[in-house]
């Protein structure tokens, strides 16, 4: 199953005078029940540019990692329910993998059908803008107005804790991109891993902390404020982190349909970075509006179409 949304023409028009964006987010989208796939509906009901999935948007098991036909069966079940259709249909859709719609669990640039994994997820992202011939991974960036989305590969160069995630080829990758967009006023980088979280637990960035620490410094030097879209995790939560005398900010949206898991004590507590009262163990997405000069408004929406987190965050350009 393949789909193409026919926004050609009109985008091109609008993202060149459009400042305010908004968007939603959302990962972790295991295929449960009817109840959990309601959430689809209501993200399609939203007004919006585009819906961005942040990885884990399908389950693989042992048998769909095989090959290429395999993975792409997966992503047929997965996406045939009536409510994601609806959602597929509302709006444009970008997209990123983590390591469930990957590979294995935690897979990393061991597994061995990374080629495939990544040639499918092209196939069928048609309206994400990557370019796996040319990368062999699925980044990519494009502009919307003063806006600039870039999608990370946190899966494709992964080698194991304390080495690399994203490679020295894509962070360089991602250091030209921000220099070409220099102009824009804001830019939002979806990756699967958590960036800003210091808690060194399960696949945070902060057990990478080499690369970590590039990646950061670079993200200061942008000369624009630098939002990070992240899932994984199971919960939502937003952070900010001051690196260099600059506030970088993050926006962890887990999960859409997966079962749920809070951070544990210890982690909030080794997490200097997050922002308080915005943690939400419950299924949800994220909303971001962006008001075109300073603020962002971040809001946490469940399937019945409640608000559980609210927050206005200033960002000054830089």
């Amino acid at each position: 199953m393949k789909y193409r949304l026919t926004w050609a023409l009109g985008l091109a028009a609008w993202t060149m005078t459009a400042q305010p964006i908004s968007f939603c987010v959302g990962s972790c989208a295991d295929l449960r029940d009817d109840e959990t796939e309601s959430i689809f509906s209501r993200i399609a009901e939203e007004e919006k540019s585009f819906f961005l999935w942040l990885g884990d948007n399908v389950y693989f098991n042992q048998a769909d990692w095989q090959n290429g036909e395999t993975m792409r069966q997966a992503y047929d079940r997965r996406f045939a329910t009536q409510p994601v259709q609806a959602l597929l249909q509302s709006s444009r859709q970008l997209a990123i993998y983590d390591d469930h719609d990957f590979g294995p669990n935690d897979a990393d640039s061991s597994f061995e059908g990374r080629r495939h994994s990544a040639r499918v997820f092209g196939e069928f992202w048609l309206e994400t803008p990557t370019q796996v011939d040319r990368f062999g991974d699925i980044r990519w960036s494009e502009r919307y107005g003063s806006v600039l989305m870039i999608g990370l590969d946190d899966r494709y160069h992964r080698g194991p804790l304390g080495t690399q995630i994203l490679g020295k080829a894509q962070l360089n990758w991602l250091a030209q991109t921000l220099r070409e967009h220099a102009d824009a006023s804001i830019v939002f980088i979806a990756v699967g891993s958590q960036v800003l979280n210091d808690a060194e637990v399960f696949e945070n960035y902060s057990r990478f902390p080499q690369e970590r620490e590039a990646l950061l410094s670079l993200c200061a030097r942008a000369g624009m404020p630098v939002v990070f879209l992240t899932g994984d995790r199971h919960h939502g939560e937003i952070s900010q982190k001051k690196v260099d005398g600059v506030t970088l900010t993050e926006i962890t949206a887990s999960p859409l349909t997966s079962t749920t898991h809070s951070p544990s004590k210890e982690e909030i507590k080794a997490n200097k970075s997050l922002l308080k009262n915005t943690v939400l163990s419950e299924g949800h997405y994220a909303k971001l509006d962006w008001d075109g000069e300073a603020r962002l408004s971040v809001s946490f929406i469940t399937k019945e179409g409640e608000t559980k987190v609210n927050k206005t965050l200033k960002l000054l350009p830089l």
